[in-house]
């Protein structure tokens, strides 16, 4: 995963967060999705963020190159990879997978993601990020949504699990809606079309 950090390209050309962060995973999991579907109860589960539920997909610009800015860009990336997750479920429902795709987040964890994504910013990033730490929980309790979506029992495709404390940022698992426009299956369909094109791999 990336966050912020300056303005930068993957290899493909993509800005990297959504290069990263959710591009990268729909082509991987197209590639792989064979397998699962021969795998005993496989499921595919995508990392979402808190930062989904304010970010919007500008689908004229969805590689931030007119007026980049990293927040913005990294709640955009978590979106897209929120509308992945759930168009994945529509669709290998609708083929009749027997892979689930499920969502989760997890929260805010005290690892070195933080602190390596402000330093960029000089002194006052630094500050900041120290400072986030005290709103943090150990990487062990952030790592909880995400196994309970990959190993819970009785896990449906297209649950979210997330923190259930203040603000999303810790505590103990819950499921949850995700916003409004990453559930839009309009918004999920034309992003897979986007997704498509700009991968080249094509699935479901």
């Amino acid at each position: 995963m990336v966050l912020l950090g300056p303005a930068r390209t993957t290899a493909d050309g993509f800005e990297l967060q959504l290069g990263t962060n959710m591009l990268g995973h729909f082509a991987l999991t197209g590639l792989l999705l064979d397998d699962l579907g021969r795998a005993d109860a496989a499921r595919v589960v995508s990392l979402s963020s808190i930062t989904h539920k304010n970010a919007h997909l500008d689908f004229d610009d969805l590689m931030s190159r007119r007026d980049f800015n990293a927040s913005r860009a990294y709640g955009r990336s978590k979106l897209a990879t929120t509308v992945f997750g759930l168009e994945l479920d529509r669709r290998l429902r609708a083929a009749g997978s027997p892979v689930v795709s499920v969502i989760a987040h997890p929260g805010l964890s005290r690892s070195n993601l933080t602190p390596r994504a402000w330093e960029h910013r000089g002194r006052l990033g630094r500050i900041f990020a120290r400072a986030g730490l005290l709103a943090t929980q150990p990487a062990e309790r952030g790592a909880l949504p995400q196994l309970f979506a990959a190993t819970a029992p009785n896990v449906r495709g297209g649950q979210f699990f997330e923190p259930s404390g203040l603000w999303e940022m810790r505590g103990r698992v819950v499921e949850v809606r995700p916003s409004t426009e990453a559930a839009d299956p309009s918004v999920g369909r034309r992003l897979w079309t986007a997704a498509e094109a700009l991968t080249g791999i094509t699935y479901l």
